[in-house]
């Protein structure tokens, strides 16, 4: 009687997604439990900020014209301008109907529900194989490095990358040898990358290169699917025009810390020594002393040991190996052996820590691996069993994992304590405050010069200094024109007003807003924004609204043809 069951759920392809759905939310469930309370990583007071200030974005601007006023003791800070927030938009609504954390919370839920359908519908599209693509989507999505990026370090913008980065694999399976009509999957898969983390998209098109040098055969065969490529790239590009271009915009209307002061680190300086590596190949299920070993995790390594007992050879089991061997090469680069300091490698020294790449190597890990199990298993029992012990061997990790989470993380707290409270040691929690201009002394600046308006004339007067929302108002009396430095971090967009008539400002030499006021009156300075970051949102808009379009029509010409047929 069990074999009919397991026989018939094997053989209705309509339940296969669903059943992995059904596992997937389970252990999306668990995994939520085990991490269980919410406790800061090492990145997580910076982007729970980010979080907190576009909650309040979104109550203030239509156009999400906004920066965090509350950072650096009232200073500002305009980290939007270099963050992505696009991914973090839903989940801010969901914060401003409840709470920040419960928002924060449903965002890791969501992401991690969609990384796992993302990467089922990738494998299966590539592979051709349910089980497979269910065994690769539970593998990656509840990998170590994943859980690292989510819970320990809370690298936020890598962590939500995982999500996407199957929608790229599958949009340049389908240039390189599928269907390269349906390019608008690369298009999206991108920009909703470039929308998460701009390390992992250009280490994703790195990635995308090697593939491309790889696979050239296809492409050099049908010159059109170069074309569709550059499309699908191009396409990604004006779609995220929304982040990019006001991006480049402030990197062009000043010097930051982040390249005026070298202060970012260097990949070279941030390798792994190959012991390191190792050990990080055996992590999860292993509880370790140490506090932080970066890895792949053993669950993956042991999948990917499956290929000695695969016979046989198939395109498919290529792509597989193929994918190993990249994955492997990865792990080797965040060794000294390469050498980071040497041209070309120097490049890539913004990416700072050459393990972001167990990224990558955790994805085409577990591909393979789902892919091998695929092939061993060759009975439905024996495929029921098989995948009984992925998800087990999975909850293992989980519970692993969150044991050393609670152990060494929730010492503190995402309250606001005397053990948290934003200072210059700890950046404000502004990370390592690299967008702040370089013309700010330092972060112990902002203590010493303390919250007034500085004046050049002694007859002047400062009265009724205040924050009201989103500007910083007071009252001003002079006898003669003035220069006042307010106790605002400059970031172009910003606009003072004299009784609501506009007044000229510039950086001043510590960084601030340097005004000039030729009468007395009631002062306002508040960030307005720039007319290329409206620009850029409704280039976005409308470039996203005629993708959409273009797929339904495809999509209806293709079903019509089929008709027809």
């Amino acid at each position: 009687m069990i074999d009919n069951i397991i026989n018939r759920i094997a053989g209705n392809k309509k339940t296969h997604f669903w059943l992995f759905f059904a596992i997937l939310v389970f252990l999306t469930v668990a995994m939520m439990f085990c991490y269980q309370p919410l406790c800061p990583g090492q990145d997580f007071f910076f982007h729970f900020r980010r979080f907190q200030a576009l909650m309040d974005g979104l109550k203030e601007s239509p156009f999400l014209i906004y920066l965090d006023y509350t950072a650096i003791d009232g200073y500002g800070y305009f980290a939007k301008a270099f963050y992505p927030d696009v991914i973090l938009i839903p989940f801010a609504i969901i914060g401003n109907l409840t709470n920040a954390e419960f928002g924060y919370l449903s965002m890791i839920f969501v992401m991690t529900v969609l990384c796992g359908v993302f990467t089922y519908i990738t494998i299966n599209k590539i592979f051709r194989s349910p089980f497979a693509a269910a065994m690769g989507a539970i593998l990656f999505t509840f990998c170590v490095y994943r859980l690292l990026d989510i819970y320990h370090r809370t690298a936020l913008g890598e962590a939500l990358s995982f999500t996407f980065i199957p929608l790229v694999f599958w949009g340049l399976h389908e240039i390189i040898s599928g269907n390269y009509k349906k390019w608008y999957i690369l298009a999206i898969g991108y920009a909703l990358l470039i929308f998460t983390h701009v390390i992992s998209t250009v280490l994703m098109f790195f990635t995308m290169l090697i593939l491309l040098v790889i696979y050239y055969k296809p492409l050099i065969k049908e010159p059109k699917r170069i074309l569709y490529l550059i499309i699908a790239g191009v396409a990604a590009l004006i779609m995220a025009c929304y982040y990019l271009l006001p991006m480049f915009e402030q990197m062009a209307s000043d010097t930051f810390y982040y390249n005026g002061r070298n202060m970012m680190a260097k990949a070279g300086d941030m390798t792994l020594d190959f012991h390191w590596i190792l050990w990080g190949m055996f992590t999860g299920i292993i509880h370790p002393k140490q506090l932080f070993i970066p890895g792949t995790g053993l669950l993956l390594t042991c999948v990917i040991a499956l290929r000695i007992f695969v016979a046989g050879k198939s395109p498919q089991l290529k792509y597989a190996d193929v994918g190993v061997v990249i994955g492997l090469i990865f792990l080797l680069m965040c060794s000294p052996v390469i050498p980071w300091s040497v041209f070309p490698f120097t490049l890539l020294d913004f990416i700072q820590m050459p393990w972001r790449l167990y990224e990558f190597s955790s994805f085409f890990f577990a591909v393979a691996g789902g892919y091998y199990l695929s092939l061993l298993v060759k009975s439905n029992k024996r495929a029921l069993v098989c995948g009984g012990m992925v998800v087990m061997a999975t909850l293992l990790v989980l519970v692993n994992d969150g044991k050393l989470y609670k152990d060494v993380r929730c010492s503190n707290s995402i309250e606001s304590t005397d053990n948290n409270i934003p200072l210059p040691p700890n950046g404000y929690h502004m990370g390592g405050l690299e967008y702040l201009p370089a013309s700010v002394p330092s972060p112990d600046f902002f203590v010493e010069r303390s919250m007034v308006v500085l004046h050049k004339h002694p007859k002047t007067g400062i009265t009724s200094l205040k924050r009201e929302g989103n500007a910083t108002t007071f009252d001003l009396d002079i006898i003669e024109p003035d220069i006042l430095e307010l106790p605002l971090v400059y970031y172009k967009g910003y606009k003072v007003t004299i009784d609501g008539k506009e007044a000229s400002i510039k950086e001043s030499p510590n960084g601030l807003i340097e005004m000039k006021a030729d009468r007395p009156g009631k002062v306002e300075a508040y960030y307005s924004g720039t007319p290329l970051q409206v620009i850029s949102w409704l280039i976005s808009i409308t470039s996203i609204l005629a993708l959409c379009i273009y797929i339904y029509i495809s999509n209806r010409k293709t079903k019509n043809t089929l008709t027809e047929k």
